[in-house]
């Protein structure tokens, strides 16, 4: 009889920003096993997106499926080193995600 692996157990963060990183994790695990990726390598993607550091921008791909993320990630620094509160900065953060924006930015004047 072969033994079965049983898969790690993992915690679920429970603060929002956690909370996000783990929606995203596990769209990025579909992806990968749509993809037909091995258990391996759909482990490292999880553990990736899950160690991801906000403030490290420069990670991020720079292809088509990440460029919404990343400009709205690219703003909302902008937003907060010009002195906008946390919920001014989420909320340009959603508008561009969301794709409620203009094309235009303020932050450039």
């Amino acid at each position: 009889m072969t033994e079965c692996k049983k898969h790690p157990e993992f915690q679920i963060p429970t603060d929002a920003h956690g909370k996000r990183r783990y929606e995203s994790a596990m769209k990025h695990v579909q992806v990968a096993k749509k993809a037909g990726k091995s258990s391996e390598e759909i482990h490292a993607i999880f553990k990736k997106v899950m160690e991801f550091d906000p403030k490290n921008i420069d990670s991020i791909p720079d292809d088509e499926a990440h460029a919404k993320y990343k400009s709205a990630l690219l703003h909302a620094h902008k937003a907060k080193e010009n002195g906008k509160s946390n919920e001014e900065v989420h909320a340009i953060f959603k508008k561009i995600m969301s794709g409620e924006t203009t094309g235009h930015c303020s932050h450039k004047k």
